[in-house]
């Protein structure tokens, strides 16, 4: 968890010192509007550009994130609205301070003292708005959908973590319960309650049941074997690890803040995270695009999916997407209105290996429905899902309730780890004429050599698979 708010600290801060220069800018724009040159704003802006404010700028950004983060205004959650304004305040206050030097110093056009005050406003209200408002958001996001919590332990340190879990991440935590390999009658009442079992039953938990995060609560000399076995097999199915840091010894009586309590047991990359971010610029920009463009193509085919065949435009259905989460899945209809109800008359007719449903001749798909999976367009609805976040434009294919269902290997639920995408490797290596355990291996290459070149070379093949109308079914 840490090291995870560390890397998502950095660019925020970053991005909040360019939107800080920014400010600076239009609050020196503003008090200079009468006594701008003949050409308006661009010539203004034309004399701004020297050497010498290009490096007050970036030193400015650079100051900008040093005070903000030592004052810790990047932390993930905020307890108390009064600490928060006063290290706002004081933060906004050095920060203005510093820009009134530098008018005054290089005796910038205009007057300092309006200009530094125009700063101050827009900056501390934007600071309390992302700070506080920002927090507020990712409660109420996280706790419509909270992160599922499985501490490994039964002793202390786990009613440690549980604690520390209930009072810092109450809203945004859902204890799922305790495995240890202890017996239950050792156990505290509380604990004993939500007992679940022993970590060689710890696979199968992880298999049936939604889980994020599996904490360690465990002293790691005194339980190694343990520890290393948990680790094994969450690490196997993609669930996040999280260990407790050992802090009986150096200081028994202090009470750690839930960031300092829990460190990941691999922490994601700075890169990897940066990568991650722009993956979700570009879904959103991609999807963007794509509805405008492509919406004549959705009002013509919706047409002729009413003019053809009885039913709704639009099939939804459910499908597991990233952690887990079951989500409502878009696609033009293809089939008749009833498919879902008939399949169970066509278990038998399966030609698809593993647990997945394949017929070549599906005997449900409409006349135009053949022409829309061929040509892969009853797949663009799918562009909505990406741009609400359900999707990303790449990754593995979403899976039905049925097909996961029958899942065996909890090795398969690592697959869940990322979003699903309208794309991926399996498209442009084959689709439906590849068996299901290569059609895992290209999901499990993907998640674990994921790169945005990757991501850009499967969209590049994938125009090419349309028109080709590789594996299409």
């Amino acid at each position: 968890m840490t090291n995870r708010m560390a890397n998502s600290s950095t660019w925020l801060a970053a991005l909040d010192g360019l939107i800080a220069l920014v400010a600076a800018l239009l609050s020196a724009l503003q008090w200079n509007l009468g006594r701008m040159a003949p050409g308006g704003i661009t010539r203004f802006l034309e004399m701004r550009v020297t050497l010498l404010n290009a490096t007050f700028g970036a030193g400015f950004v650079l100051a900008w994130i040093w005070i903000f983060s030592s004052l810790g205004l990047y932390q993930l959650e905020f307890r108390g609205f009064l600490p928060v304004l006063k290290r706002v305040a004081a933060a906004c206050a050095l920060m203005t301070s510093l820009l009134g030097f530098y008018l005054l110093s290089s005796r910038t056009q205009g007057p300092a003292g309006a200009i530094t005050a125009t700063f101050f406003v827009i900056v501390f209200a934007w600071e309390i708005v992302r700070t506080l408002g920002g927090g507020y958001l990712r409660r109420w996001t996280a706790g419509r959908n909270p992160q599922v919590v499985l501490i490994l332990g039964s002793g202390r340190r786990a009613m440690t973590a549980w604690r520390q879990l209930r009072v810092h991440r109450h809203s945004t935590v859902k204890l799922f319960g305790f495995v240890d390999d202890r017996p239950l009658s050792e156990m505290p009442p509380d604990i004993a309650d939500r007992y679940l079992g022993t970590v060689d039953q710890l696979s199968e938990l992880l298999l049936r049941n939604v889980v994020d995060e599996l904490v360690i609560a465990l002293p790691p000399d005194a339980s190694y074997q343990m520890i290393q076995r948990a680790v094994a097999v969450a690490e196997n199915v993609g669930v996040t690890v999280v260990h407790m840091r050992d802090f009986y010894g150096a200081a028994p009586k202090r009470r750690f803040p839930e960031a300092e309590l829990f460190t990941d047991h691999v922490p994601h990359h700075p890169d990897y995270i940066a990568g991650q971010t722009i993956k979700r610029l570009l879904d959103v920009t991609g999807a963007i695009i794509g509805l405008v463009l492509l919406s004549p193509v959705f009002l013509v085919v919706a047409a002729a999916i009413k003019l053809t065949s009885k039913g709704p435009v639009l099939f939804v259905h459910e499908r597991y997407g990233a952690r887990r989460r079951l989500f409502e899945m878009y696609k033009f209809r293809s089939m008749v209105a009833n498919a879902v109800e008939l399949m169970p008359q066509l278990e038998s007719l399966n030609e698809a290996t593993g647990p997945v449903f394949k017929i070549k001749q599906d005997p449900r798909i409409t006349p135009l429905g053949q022409f829309l999976r061929a040509s892969s367009i009853d797949e663009l609805p799918q562009l909505w899902n990406v741009l609400i976040g359900d999707m990303s434009l790449v990754g593995p294919r979403p899976l039905q309730v049925r097909d996961v269902s029958l899942f065996s290997d909890p090795a398969l639920m690592r697959r869940f780890s990322v979003k699903p995408g309208i794309t991926g490797l399996w498209q442009v290596n084959g689709r439906s004429n590849v068996s299901f355990e290569q059609w895992i291996q290209f999901d499990f290459l993907y998640i674990d050599d994921w790169s945005l070149g990757l991501d850009f070379r499967i969209l590049a093949k994938t125009f090419g698979a349309v028109v080709r109308r590789t594996g299409a079914v």
